[in-house]
């Protein structure tokens, strides 16, 4: 039966390589290589639940920016719980994405190893167990952001207070400034200055604020959220699963940091891929249901734990492993087979999002 799937564009650019990486585009070449058609949709029109009607499915890769977020955790609820239509990500896969505080309650929840965290609502304790409890070193988190931007090491007492004040008097929007884009933001400011400057000159109008694209589209403040710190990992082991699938390639550090996600410093050797990774990624996806989870794991010790969970990532880093394991079975009692060569994670995604879109309107 020939579907009709709506996609809305992502036109996706890794800010840091200038790398193309739109997932919309290649899900648009599986689809109608399957035999099916695509309804290009635009979530940022106020029609855009008509746009939807006579549909079959919704795909649609929000990312960390401003208005995808504000968009994406109102409509897709309605969309999937509402309309009916199966959504590609689905709200188990992406309710939690972004947000490292819900993380820590949903790995709480379901007994998922991480590293111990400890998230304040209330500045007079976050202040009194930072003085007299906390042991240092600690890492400090927003509950979004992408890329190590809103991971901070805490050393000690004195700097614990002083972001806890910060984060419950005025917050912030960021922990720090990437290097690739601290650059890139001082140039945007001096021009922008400088056209509000003639605009004022030449036209007497008041400047016009530029609309905001950072990871974050609200301040963060009133809560702060530590993290234990894991001495020992040079690098970190991201593992990848869509569907019975598992990608995996180990990101170094970045010099002289601790912080892995966003070095760019991938090795994709899959011998030095530790399988407890593998394991506890199929295991996690299955307890969360997610049509897609990629993981951050360390080491505590000898025991393999979780940072963080995204259902997106950056797709030429998973197309770049040069092959992946398929499970057989059950993600605890289940075998592994290596299956050589390279694949776009949007053809999986498509083929699994198929499969629930044929058994939803058989």
């Amino acid at each position: 039966m020939p579907l009709t799937i709506a996609i809305q564009p992502d036109d996706y650019t890794n800010p840091a390589t200038g790398r193309e990486d739109a997932s919309s585009p290649r899900w648009a070449e599986c689809l109608r290589a399957a035999g099916h058609e695509v309804r290009w949709v635009d979530v940022f029109r106020p029609d855009i639940l008509e746009q939807l009607r006579g549909c079959h499915g919704f795909m649609w890769r929000h990312a960390h920016l401003s208005d995808h977020r504000q968009i994406a955790r109102r409509l897709l609820p309605v969309i999937e719980r509402d309309l009916g239509l199966p959504v590609y990500p689905d709200q188990n896969t992406c309710w939690h994405y972004d947000d490292k505080i819900a993380q820590a309650y949903l790995f709480q929840a379901h007994g998922i190893p991480c590293p111990r965290t400890w998230v304040w609502f209330n500045r007079e304790l976050a202040v009194q167990w930072a003085q007299n409890e906390a042991r240092y070193p600690l890492v400090l988190k927003l509950a979004s952001g992408a890329g190590s931007t809103n991971v901070k090491l805490i050393t000690g007492a004195y700097d614990a207070v002083a972001e806890i004040d910060r984060l419950f008097t005025h917050g912030t929007i960021a922990l720090s400034v990437e290097p690739w884009a601290e650059g890139r933001w001082q140039i945007k400011g001096w021009r922008n200055r400088l056209r509000a400057a003639l605009r004022l000159a030449l036209k007497g109008a008041a400047p016009v604020a530029p609309p905001c694209t950072h990871y974050a589209w609200e301040r963060q403040k009133n809560y702060a959220l530590f993290q234990e710190f894991l001495p020992g990992n040079a690098w970190d082991t991201r593992v990848t699963v869509i569907g019975n699938r598992a990608f995996g390639f180990r990101r170094f550090n970045r010099e002289g940091d601790f912080r892995a996600s966003g070095s760019g410093r991938i090795d994709h050797d899959p011998s030095q891929i530790d399988p407890r990774f593998i394991g506890l990624t199929f295991a996690i996806a299955s307890k969360l249901k997610m049509q897609s989870c990629a993981i951050d794991g360390l080491w505590r010790g000898e025991e393999p734990v979780v940072a963080e969970i995204t259902y997106t990532y950056v797709s030429y880093a998973v197309h770049d492993c040069p092959g992946h394991w398929e499970l057989q079975g059950g993600p605890e009692d289940g075998a592994l087979t290596w299956v050589a060569g390279h694949m776009w994670p949007e053809e999986a995604q498509v083929q699994d999002f198929l499969v629930r879109l044929q058994r939803r309107w058989a």
